[in-house]
């Protein structure tokens, strides 16, 4: 074989090569969690920062597989801004795709939530294809307010299920833990999101603080008070 011939070889085997890794690395989806709707027959107006605190908690939840890209909630409150959105989960579907399709996201997670006249909290979840705009999965879970956490856990693994992700061991070790099993907790820190992305630095502040005094444990809520102490 000429040195030509072998020069061709070499760099025949080579593009192969990279071929075979570009095919072995999976294409990492882009998810985007929009707030929540609240629908609650009760204590509406108290609940109201649950429309974010719900977004945050899947958002959580989902960035433990790394098959997920998931939007930064920053990158999402410009877009609605940009669009002159409601920033309460009461988006229309043709807007919502739109949202999805300026963040270069490949599904949306929108939904919503109601506080029933019996005590018992609803959460509803959509997976939506921004593409074709086709819901893909619509599923809910209903149970005490205490059991919030399970509940978001129990719906993004049914989100996991239908997009076919399969986990590893770790990552599904990692979705079965949970930091906060607080109500309270969850809507101090739900709160403390809300006034934080308003501007009002100080009131969030004090409400991570309260949830951390709920639940010491809070990780969320202890990283969103230590990044306003370092922001300032």
């Amino acid at each position: 074989m000429g040195g030509v011939q072998r020069i061709m070889v070499i760099v025949l085997l080579g593009l192969c090569a990279s071929a075979w890794a570009l095919q072995e690395t999976p294409a990492r989806r882009t998810l985007a969690v929009l707030d929540f709707e609240n629908n609650s027959l009760k204590n509406k107006e108290e609940l109201e920062p649950l429309c974010k605190g719900l977004s945050d908690m899947f958002i959580t939840e989902l960035s433990k597989v790394q098959e997920f890209q998931i939007v930064e909630r920053a990158n999402l409150q410009q877009i609605l801004e940009e669009m002159k959105l409601g920033q309460s989960g009461m988006i229309e579907s043709s807007a919502a795709q739109e949202v999805g399709k300026m963040l270069g996201a490949q599904n949306l997670i929108l939904g919503s939530f109601m506080m029933m006249l019996d005590g018992k909290m609803r959460i509803d979840a959509r997976l939506v294809e921004v593409e074709s705009g086709k819901t893909l999965m619509a599923e809910e879970e209903t149970g005490s307010p205490n059991d919030l956490s399970k509940m978001v856990t129990n719906l993004v693994g049914k989100n996991i299920r239908r997009m076919n992700i399969r986990l590893s061991g770790e990552e599904s070790k990692a979705l079965r833990e949970t930091d906060n099993k607080s109500f309270d907790a969850a809507l101090l820190f739900a709160r403390g999101i809300d006034f934080e992305e308003k501007g009002n630095l100080a009131e969030a502040r004090r409400c991570y603080l309260q949830a951390l005094k709920l639940n010491p444990k809070f990780r969320r809520a202890r990283a969103r008070l230590l990044a306003l102490r370092k922001g300032n």
